[in-house]
Parts: structure tokens; C-alpha cells; sequence
């Protein structure tokens, strides 16, 4: 297959997708790192192809760090602003958990610039997020905590005419930690309906990130303002290349991880884009010079990186060492410069270190080799949404439907579900924060309210129940004798045409991470510096080593992946 790419030359496809079956495991999909399809880097490129414009419209902060401000944003046509306010609560009131009642900053992203009445009405709803009455204005609703460990420290020096010590920042890369970003109509907020028809916002995920992207800039803008305020004439402010190491913090919990069993067709969009992404590169014929020593410049500083990057899990920690110790043997091995100079370049560099490099780091090259190639890449990110309806095509008769399954979901027929092992956890949606949970099957009461995340379960369910009826009766007449295979057969044809909708594990056993799931989802935001806490949750950054506003117009702005803080005496 050939393909007139925009700005490139005519590229032929032979490099096939590859198998959902390779794809959907849960420990790959848990390996997957920010590339140039994130959202976070599409936010990016559009603010600088089209110019967008930052400026803080109000500033009420007083000495303590108290008090309100917005900063305003243009894009196009469009003007959005980030309503912030900051509190004075307690340190024992600080917390990661999404049950806290407390936060040092709320957020809010709203359309236009906000009146004082709005704003006022604002101050007293914001400060209690889930539980204030929300203006139709309002896109998102979010709120973060100041990293105590590097706030005050950051200060004193800057009050002092010092620069912090960078490995202080760069232990920690962030000034806030948002715990939640909602959007799209939740807790009462506005639904994206509201965002001008042709703004780049109504594509997936855009004004949550432009809000994550704006809560970074406002926390600069704070612990210079701080730092003035404290040291006088004598205060300096944060360095350009500290500032753009910091991103912003996010703990993110069980809350994400159902996503990508309730939305097959995203789901399947986002992983087909990547794959489809991957197979183009892997079919270019040969690199120039310039590419090859990009592609090597950018393994150096994935290995930069993954030695910055700390946690203290001992199972992360331990991959982190193997693609430490990847990264370093495909550089020093001899065979790589000669290979990036042959044909079919970068499948044969992976195909040369598959057998002795983890799956994580094999997920990390793939970024590092999406990276260089914008321009055969781009035109893919207007892949990336889906108009998800309820109902499917149910053409399909009941041999029609069991041959689907035995061809699709051999996967999920292999598993033994009558094992102990298989029936471990359940999910269940929180009553009082709306949002999902698990718990243990032999422990904790409520598997009536269970979600239906036991996919191999129902399978193995839904093919009974089919193969004892007649196999030419259709699909919709089998599913109205039998409604309790309804959702299951539904999922079955949607995956029949979207392969990658489908988590290949099962997600009630022992075994299951949902960690991985985060992960996943977390990358195609465009995370870093992934930091397990559990397997039910992990801290993470955005926007680290993206450029701030006053940046964006800079060559090379748009490049950053894997970012890397020198640890260079401060001068």
C-alpha cells in the first residue's frame, strides 16, 4: 500500500500492524510512554503553529499566596481563561486521596473572561469542587496541592539571588500535584458542547490539557511573584531551562482505569492510530544522516533520562534499571550505527535487540523512533476521536456471533473461570465520590453492584447460552430471548471491526494491575516520570520540558521527549 504523505516523500507500506493479540496484553499497554501522538504534545504543536497568546488578566495574590487570579489564553478566535484561587489550609489537610475536602489551589477552565459576579460566585464553588454549584461556563474542574518538599525551598533561594539546586528539582519536577482534572459536563460543569464548533478544544482531551498546561504556568508565575514578595531587589527568578523542567504533578487512581473498557472505539482509535504510526516509520526505506544521528541523540537522552528517573517501587524501579541498561548496550553496540544506515532502518534496529531488551524499553524506542518524523505522523492525530453510539449493527446470526467469539476471543475462552484465582476482584463505583473502586471477593460485601469488567466470564457465558440455540436465528433475536448477553455480544461486534477495543487479561484475577491501565491511558496524555505508589495508583508529571508560553516561537519547541535537567553546578 502506498501513501502520498503531506510533506514527504512517497512512502510504501510493508510493515504490517501489529496483532491486538501482542498489543492488548496488560503488561504492554502498562510499558507505554508519551510520544508525539500524546495530547499533551498535540496541545503544543497547536500553540505554536498558530500563535495562541498567554497573558495574565488579573493577578490577586497576596504575600501569602492567597487570594485569586486569571489568566487568559487566545486561540484563534476563542478566548478561555484559567480561574484560579489559593487557600490557606493545613498541612495534615494536604492529600493525594480524592476523598480530601481540602486543597492549596482550585482551578477552574472557563469560556471567555469571567465577570466579578462570576468570578465571586466562583470563589465560594470552586473551593468545594464536587459538592459547588458549577456556571455552564466552566469546561473543567480541577484542584492541586503545593509539593511542600520544594515550595518553600525554591523560594529561599530565589528570595536569596540563588538558583535551587536542580537536583532538588529535579527529584520532584513539579511545583503543584493535581489530583483531579474533570471535564465535559461533570459535577455540573458546562459540557464540551459549549466550545465553539471549529476550536481545537473539541478534540479528545484538549481543554483538560490546556488547563493542566495553564496550572503550570500559573505556579512559575507564582513562586517568582513569592519570591519577590519575600526577597526584594535582591530576588531572582526561576531560570529558563529550571522552569521548563517543571511540570505539574498528578495522582491518579482507580477513577481512570475503567475508561478503556467503556470505550472500545476510543480506545481502539488511540492504540490503531499509534499502530499505524509505527508501521509507516518501520516501512521507511532509509534515513538521512540527520535522521540517523537524531535517532541516536534521542536514545542518549531516553538513557539521560530513565537515570533521573526515581521511584521507589521496587518492581518500576527494577524495569527503570533494565532499559537503563538497554538503552546504554544498543548505543555501545556497534551493529547500531550500521543498521540505522541500511534500508528498512529502524525495523531492523528493533529486530536486531528484541530478543534482549524489556517490553518497556521496546515501547520506549518506539516513541523515540515516532519522534523525528512529524511529518508522516501528523495528519494522524485527526484519527484520534470517535463518535461512540449506543447501539451496533446486529447483522449478524447466532454462528455469525460464535465464530466471532472463537476467533476473537480464544483469549478469554483459555481462561479457567471457575479458579479461585479468576474470581479475586471486583469493581464498583463509589457512592459517594461517583467514582470506581475494587475490592476483594472473599472480603468485601457489594458483588451484586459489581460493573461488568468480568469480560472472559461473560464470554464463556454468552457462547453457552449461543450454541443452545438454533445457529441461523439472528443475533437481535437471541439477545432479546436472552438479555443478560446483550452487553458482552455488543462488545464482541464492535470488536470484530475495531480489534484493539479489547483488553486481552482478565481484569477480575489476582493477577490484574490496574496500574497498567492508568498507565496506559496516562501516556496517550502525554505522562512522564511514572511513580507507583500501588497497583491501584500512581503519581506521574505533564508537561515536563514543554515549553512555557514566552518559549513556544523557540526552533525546536516542539521537541521533547524524555526530558533531561543537567545537574550542572548552579551559577
Amino acid at each position: 500500500m502506498t501513501k502520498n504523505l503531506k510533506k514527504n516523500k512517497e512512502i510504501t507500506i510493508k510493515t504490517p500492524l501489529r496483532k491486538a493479540s501482542t498489543v492488548m496484553k496488560l503488561s504492554r499497554l502498562g510499558s507505554f510512554h508519551q510520544s508525539r501522538l500524546s495530547f499533551t504534545r498535540q496541545l503544543i504543536n497547536e500553540m505554536k503553529q498558530k500563535e495562541w497568546e498567554f497573558y495574565i488578566a488579573e493577578w490577586n495574590i497576596d504575600n501569602e499566596g492567597l487570594g485569586n487570579a486569571v489568566i487568559n489564553v487566545k486561540a484563534k478566535k476563542d478566548i478561555f481563561s484559567l480561574v484560579v484561587f489559593c487557600h490557606d489550609i493545613k498541612n495534615e489537610e494536604r492529600s493525594d486521596r480524592v476523598i480530601a475536602e481540602k486543597w492549596d489551589m482550585t482551578f477552574s477552565l472557563f469560556i471567555g473572561h469571567p465577570s466579578k459576579e462570576e468570578v465571586r460566585h466562583m470563589s465560594e464553588n470552586l473551593k468545594v469542587q464536587e459538592l459547588g454549584r458549577h456556571l455552564p461556563k466552566q469546561l473543567t474542574l480541577s484542584r492541586a496541592n503545593k509539593s511542600v518538599r520544594i515550595f518553600s525551598n525554591i523560594i529561599n533561594s530565589l528570595a536569596n539571588g540563588q538558583q535551587p539546586d536542580r537536583n532538588i528539582i529535579n527529584d520532584i519536577g513539579y511545583l503543584v500535584r493535581t489530583t483531579a482534572v474533570y471535564g465535559n459536563g461533570k459535577f455540573g460543569i458546562g459540557d464540551f458542547s459549549k466550545i465553539s464548533k471549529g476550536s481545537f478544544l473539541k478534540n479528545p482531551f484538549q481543554a483538560e490539557m490546556l488547563t493542566v498546561y495553564l496550572i503550570r504556568f500559573f505556579s512559575i508565575n507564582l513562586i517568582n511573584f513569592l519570591s519577590e514578595m519575600k526577597g526584594g531587589e535582591k530576588a531572582i527568578k526561576l531560570s529558563n531551562d529550571i522552569s521548563r523542567h517543571i511540570g505539574v504533578g498528578n495522582a491518579t487512581g482507580l477513577g481512570m482505569a475503567p475508561f478503556l473498557v467503556n470505550h472500545q472505539e476510543l480506545l481502539h482509535k488511540w492504540i490503531n492510530t499509534k499502530e499505524i504510526a509505527l508501521s509507516r516509520v518501520f516501512s521507511l526505506h532509509t534515513l538521512t544522516i540527520s535522521e540517523q544521528n537524531y535517532i541516536l541523540d534521542l536514545i542518549e537522552q531516553a538513557h539521560k533520562y530513565t537515570l533521573q528517573w526515581k521511584v521507589d517501587d521496587k518492581v518500576q524501579s527494577t524495569k527503570i534499571k533494565k532499559i537503563t541498561n538497554d538503552l546504554i548496550n544498543i548505543l555501545n553496540d556497534q551493529n547500531t550505527k550500521i543498521i540505522l544506515n541500511q534500508t528498512y532502518p529502524l525495523k531492523k534496529l528493533k529486530d536486531n535487540f528484541i530478543n534482549t531488551i524489556s517490553i518497556e524499553t521496546e515501547e520506549m524506542l518506539h516513541s523515540i523512533f515516532l519522534e523525528p518524523f512529524s511529518n508522516i505522523i501528523e495528519d494522524l492525530t485527526n484519527e484520534m476521536s470517535v463518535k461512540e453510539v449506543n447501539t451496533v449493527s446486529i447483522n449478524f446470526d447466532v454462528s455469525e456471533i460464535i465464530e466471532m467469539i472463537n476467533k476473537n476471543y480464544s483469549w478469554a475462552l483459555n481462561i479457567d473461570i471457575e479458579k479461585e484465582d479468576e474470581n479475586f476482584y471486583f469493581w464498583y463505583t463509589s457512592q459517594a465520590k461517583l467514582e470506581p473502586r475494587l475490592g476483594l471477593q472473599k472480603i468485601d460485601k457489594g458483588i451484586e453492584k459489581a460493573l461488568p469488567f468480568d469480560i472472559p466470564h461473560q464470554i464463556q457465558k454468552a457462547k453457552k447460552i449461543l450454541e443452545s440455540l438454533p445457529s441461523k436465528m439472528s443475533g437481535s433475536e437471541a439477545m432479546l430471548k436472552n438479555p443478560e448477553i446483550r452487553n458482552i455480544i455488543r462488545r464482541v461486534i464492535i470488536n470484530k471491526t475495531s480489534p484493539y477495543s479489547e483488553i486481552q487479561d482478565n481484569l477480575i484475577g489476582s493477577n490484574t494491575k490496574p496500574i497498567d491501565m492508568l498507565r496506559c491511558k496516562l501516556s496517550f496524555f502525554g505522562a512522564s516520570k511514572y511513580d507507583p505508589k500501588s497497583n491501584l495508583w500512581t503519581r506521574i508529571t505533564l508537561f515536563q520540558g514543554a515549553p512555557l508560553p514566552h518559549q513556544l516561537q523557540e526552533k525546536n519547541s516542539c521537541d521533547w521527549l524524555f526530558p533531561y535537567l543537567n545537574l550542572i553546578k548552579n551559577i
